[in-house]
């Protein structure tokens, strides 16, 4: 009869907790998750706690979520817990053999099937868990620094582990086979029009918005959707499609050149490119065919440079892919050549994307060099201004180059204090903040006093050494500061001149909170 009874408890505890594990609140779920690892039956737990993680909505930190269960589960029992730990410290330079590995025993546990063949950008995701996991005790040899088996810092290590894996398996979570359609039908319907308009217009950026979605809510399948519009922009970046174009006018006036069809094909590839830049902008999807196209379409480029908006998108999405991982072999003579080409939207690209691609290399003095020669000379405001954001943040390494060629970017972004154009002059002021140069605060409030400063001047007061609460050099500076940032928070300045892509609620909080830190000190 007790052990009926306790049978009896045993299921309607479980029939709660996979409820619960189901709840639209995430901290619901949490809980449960924790209870569930703790319960008499392992097995169903495990079962359970696999296909939750499965299934779990987005979340920026996903350790808080039914992961937390899932890894104290699989630390429960020894056995389970070692052969664990094997699969990540057999498979640390093997991500494709990760991937198996992890999802074999997901699906030993009751999750969902293996899987066999690894794509590139789940392979790419699970390589940059692997790296973060490398800096984090773990080694091919084992677990280092960690102490005992049972103890804190080991399990910690250990759902680290399980976190990130299951983070990157979570990205690589496809779109149904109906919303695949959908999205690559509204990609393609984008591409077809924004054909119509002329490369770097206003018109096509527009009309080429979706490849780069501002969303307020992340979502595990963003990833997916993006791969399915690279695709669809590199469906356009090939040889083949100005071979064809090209085969076509000709077919159409009997053999002879027809220039119009040519430049149709090399339209339709610098569309892929813009498209693509922007993909990539926002997510890292299909690195290597996108690195393949791109070196192909710049040796392409060399032999016709006539069309500068393909050079720009093509240095924007070498850009785009160097800053999360960076390329092994850069392309970096490109960017420096790109500095001096007519063309003021190639000179931008190139002036956006130069920094990060030299930094550390002993060619980065010389890439300083040529931002200042940008910011001092360009006839160009719009490239000026990307110069003299990229010598802005500019970091001096420990080698000589670095700190010779950050002191070049602080005398330029100087002489830039009296400029004539409101955004250089904040970069400038910006900088002088971030250096800690005595004038700084003097300027600061000379130009709080406009009716609409520049929003780099906020950006410039959050990065303060010691910060805005510490920073200050005075009570009285303090004071003026506070009155000048309320004046703007109450005349809806924030909302009027933040970025694009702020939302107003964002713009609003971003002054407020900077006001608050500012009142704290």
């Amino acid at each position: 009869m007790f052990t009926k009874r306790r049978a009896r408890k045993q299921a309607e505890l479980h029939e709660e907790l996979a409820a619960a594990l189901r709840d639209p609140d995430a901290e619901v779920r949490r809980m449960a998750s924790k209870t569930a690892a703790e319960s008499g039956e392992l097995s169903w737990a495990l079962r359970e706690l696999a296909s939750a993680v499965e299934r779990e909505p987005w979340a920026e930190e996903f350790s808080e979520t039914v992961v937390e269960g899932f890894a104290a589960a699989l630390r429960r029992e020894r056995p389970l817990r070692e052969r664990t730990e094997r699969i990540f410290t057999q498979h640390l330079d093997d991500p494709e053999g990760l991937v198996r590995a992890w999802t074999e025993l997901t699906a030993e546990l009751g999750g969902a099937p293996a899987l066999r063949e690894v794509d590139s950008d789940l392979r790419d995701d699970m390589r940059a868990a692997l790296r973060r996991l490398r800096g984090r005790a773990w080694a091919s040899e084992g677990l280092f620094r960690t102490g005992d088996p049972d103890g804190f810092l080991r399990a910690m290590a250990f759902d680290d582990a399980v976190t990130l894996t299951c983070v990157a398996m979570r990205w690589s979570t496809p779109v149904s086979g109906q919303e695949a359609d959908q999205v690559r039908a509204e990609a393609r319907t984008a591409l077809k029009n924004a054909l119509l308009h002329a490369p770097g217009s206003e018109e096509r950026a527009v009309l080429l918005a979706p490849f780069a979605p501002a969303s307020e809510q992340e979502s595990w399948t963003d990833r997916a959707r993006a791969a399915i519009r690279a695709d669809e922009a590199l469906a356009l970046c090939t040889d083949e499609v100005l071979d064809l174009c090209t085969s076509e006018a000709n077919k159409a006036n009997e053999g002879e050149a027809n220039e119009e069809g040519e430049n149709e094909g090399r339209d339709m590839v610098t569309l892929g490119v813009e498209a693509l830049a922007k993909v990539l902008f926002c997510n890292t999807v299909r690195r290597d065919r996108v690195l393949e196209t791109l070196d192909r379409l710049v040796a392409r480029q060399a032999q016709d440079p006539r069309d500068p908006f393909l050079l720009s998108g093509i240095l924007q999405c070498y850009q785009h892919l160097h800053l999360p991982r960076s390329l092994e072999d850069p392309p970096l003579d490109l960017f420096l050549d790109g500095l001096r080409h007519p063309h003021p939207a190639v000179r931008a690209s190139a002036a956006d994307g130069l920094l990060p691609i030299a930094a550390g290399s002993p060619e980065e003095g010389r890439a300083v060099e040529g931002l200042i020669g940008l910011l001092d000379h360009d006839p160009e405001v719009s490239v000026r201004r990307v110069a003299a954001s990229e010598l802005r943040w500019l970091q001096a390494g420990e080698a000589g180059h670095a700190l010779a060629a950050d002191a070049l970017a602080a005398q330029a972004l100087e002489r830039q204090a009296d400029s004539a154009d409101p955004e250089i002059r904040a970069l400038s002021i910006a900088d002088a903040l971030r250096r800690g140069a005595p004038d700084a605060f003097d300027r600061l409030l000379g130009a709080l006093e406009s009716p609409d400063p520049h929003w780099e001047l906020l950006v410039g007061l959050s990065y303060v050494p010691g910060g805005v609460r510490n920073g200050l050099p005075s009570r009285s500076v303090r004071k003026v500061l506070i009155e000048r940032l309320e004046a703007l928070h109450d005349t809806g300045w924030a909302v009027r001149n933040a970025p694009e892509g702020f939302s107003d609620a964002a713009a609003r909080e971003e002054l407020a909170v900077l006001l608050d830190n500012v009142r704290k000190r």
